[in-house]
């Protein structure tokens, strides 16, 4: 049954993140689908922190899903594709290695005894580059593909080493139309 409910999990999510490449709301409610069903098999699988970022994505996309479809005065999107400046994105930067201790410590008490520190420290970087990527995504910003890329590589040995073989296809998906989804959107990115 877990494995019919991973299948059902990556194609949704696979979905949701090509959704997002072509800049399609319905990214939100497939995505919505995925990350529940996500929640479920990190959890039964002892990934704590990835059961966490689901959870987060679960909330973000109800929240990406409010703000894409927000309409000005005039009836016209309220948000646009941009890019960071150079200050925003030293924000992420400092954001994220902020979230990956705090995390880091939260996700210490919640593995049991044969849980390396290496592998904790791996999971908490994963968590707080996605939380970072969904929040910039919600906002249209380039550089959450960016994101995306180094935290769908970083889940690659993570989701190995808890067999998950259909989840490890899922990120090498993930990782190539996140480099389309970057190089799309850098074209698409609004000029006032």
């Amino acid at each position: 049954m877990d494995f019919l409910i991973e299948i059902i999990a990556v194609f949704t999510g696979i979905t949701s993140v090509w959704f997002a490449k072509k800049e399609n709301v319905w990214l939100y409610p497939v995505g919505i689908i995925s990350v529940l069903l996500w929640i479920y098999l990190c959890w039964i699988g002892k990934l704590f922190g990835q059961s966490v970022i689901n959870l987060f994505f679960f909330l973000m996309n109800g929240y990406g899903w409010y703000n894409w479809l927000r309409k000005d005065a005039d009836n016209k999107p309220n948000i646009f594709i941009k890019n960071n400046t150079e200050k925003e994105n030293i924000s992420v930067v400092l954001i994220a290695i902020v979230l990956s201790i705090i995390i880091y410590f939260l996700l210490i008490p919640l593995q049991d005894e044969k849980a390396s520190l290496l592998y904790v420290l791996l999971e908490a970087i994963i968590t707080a580059l996605n939380f970072v990527a969904m929040w910039l995504m919600a906002w249209k910003r380039v550089e959450h593909w960016l994101l995306w890329i180094i935290g769908d590589i970083l889940c690659i040995p993570l989701f190995i080493h808890k067999d998950y073989p259909i989840g490890v296809l899922q990120f090498m998906v993930f990782i190539f139309i996140a480099y389309l989804g970057y190089k799309e959107w850098k074209l698409k990115v609004y000029k006032p």
